[in-house]
């Protein structure tokens, strides 16, 4: 770049330059050898002139607060350039109102086009912001300086109406979208006046809820006539099943407008157990009978038959620790001898149970029950309805399961009711 003061040297080289072509044009009286040294002369000076003047243009300067950002070869580039800049603002022209221009002289200066230098007159201007323009289907409701504050105040939307648990997908009544543009910085939107222009629109949410889930296998008895009662083996391990059901619901600002849509599939089909149990029967007489002169009475009103003796190992490997009496669903179990109810409950191995304490570390228990009668901390005396047969808990069939317990060690119940 090059000051006003080569201006004035550029138009004197200029006249220097045509009063020699006049000299040379009147050369041509002159004798020969003057003409040849003349023209020698004159030659040498027209070539050093073009070479000093050959790339000095006159061009223009783009200024934003003193500093230069750009240079246009024409004053005709510069007002394109402007107005090409104003036309990309997407709300004001006013503020390229400080966009200063100054001509200088350059020498083989690189000159930027109108089309660049509107791009740098937008980006160099302190009052342009180059952000985005958000639009709710053709009205312009703010601006952003980012895409990814956009996305956010949008999903922020969005996902105010998700389901808990659920896959959702939310899309709004209209169109939003945000555009790059450039515009006033003092124009930029606060994050509220978007919030409220997104908060007037509809959402609509899709659902999707995929749960996986175990389904319990079933249990198959075998009866075997050739087997004692209380003999039992697994000849097919049950193993859970596993299905999958899919639901999906629409919903219109957080309010389901939608039948639910479910479909289930088996992932894995559930194995059903099958069970060898024997029938074989042997019958014992009915209350009351005494062992060893015990005291006890028959824990049931009616006859029974032992399905399960004690310490009879069972197929899961463990030893069976009272007797099994296979009587009705309904059959009243009664108190063997007087004492305090100290436990009521349920069990998943022993179903509905009572336990009594009768004092002096000796305790009975009653399991598999239809239904308890009694409460904990209540008294009972011997023969005293507590329960009523069932089939609850780990059962093959309804029974009840007796237990006599002597200083917190299960003992052969034999030893204090007759089983014959």
């Amino acid at each position: 770049m090059l000051d006003y003061k080569l201006v004035t040297i550029l138009e004197g080289m200029i006249i220097i330059q045509e009063a020699v072509i006049s000299f040379f044009e009147k050369l041509k009286s002159a004798s020969r050898l003057y003409k040849l040294i003349a023209f020698a002369a004159i030659s040498v000076i027209l070539v050093l002139v073009s070479v000093f003047s050959s790339g000095v243009k006159l061009t223009y300067n783009l200024i934003y607060d003193g500093n230069v950002f750009a240079n246009v070869s024409s004053k005709s580039v510069y007002n394109e350039a402007v107005e090409l800049a104003s036309a990309q603002l997407a709300d004001s022209n006013s503020v390229l109102d400080n966009l200063e221009i100054k001509s200088v002289v350059t020498i083989n200066g690189k000159f930027s086009s109108a089309k660049e230098a509107s791009q740098l007159i937008l980006q160099n201007n302190p009052g342009v912001c180059n952000g985005f323009e958000v639009r709710v289907d053709d009205t312009v409701v703010g601006y952003v300086s980012t895409f990814e504050e956009f996305e956010t105040l949008k999903n922020n939307r969005l996902n105010a109406f998700n389901i808990e648990g659920a896959t959702c997908t939310s899309s709004f009544s209209a169109s939003v979208t945000a555009n790059n543009a450039f515009f006033s910085s003092k124009n930029l939107s606060k994050q509220s006046d978007i919030e409220a222009a997104f908060a007037k629109l509809d959402v609509q949410t899709v659902a999707i809820t995929d749960t996986t889930y175990s389904v319990k296998y079933e249990t198959t008895v075998k009866k075997d006539s050739s087997k004692k009662a209380g003999y039992e083996k697994v000849l097919t391990q049950g193993s859970n099943g596993t299905n999958r059901t899919v639901k999906e619901v629409t919903y219109l600002n957080g309010q389901a407008v939608s039948e639910p849509k479910v479909s289930t599939t088996v992932v894995k089909a559930p194995v059903t157990e099958v069970v060898v149990v024997g029938t074989k029967n042997v019958y014992v007489t009915s209350a009351p009978q005494n062992a060893a002169s015990s005291g006890f009475k028959w824990p049931l009103g009616v006859k029974g038959v032992i399905t399960g003796e004690y310490n009879e190992r069972r197929n899961s490997g463990k030893y069976h620790a009272g007797v099994d009496i296979g009587v009705p669903v309904g059959t009243s179990v009664i108190a063997v001898k007087s004492g305090t109810v100290e436990a009521v409950g349920y069990d998943s191995d022993y179903g509905y149970y009572v336990l009594i304490d009768h004092g002096n570390g000796l305790k009975t228990r009653y399991a598999h029950n239809k239904t308890n009668t009694v409460s904990k901390g209540q008294n009972v005396s011997a023969g005293q309805l507590i329960a009523l047969s069932g089939n609850s808990g780990r059962s093959t069939g309804p029974h009840l399961h007796f237990e006599v317990i002597v200083n917190g060690t299960r003992t052969n119940p034999g030893y204090y009711i007759n089983l014959k």
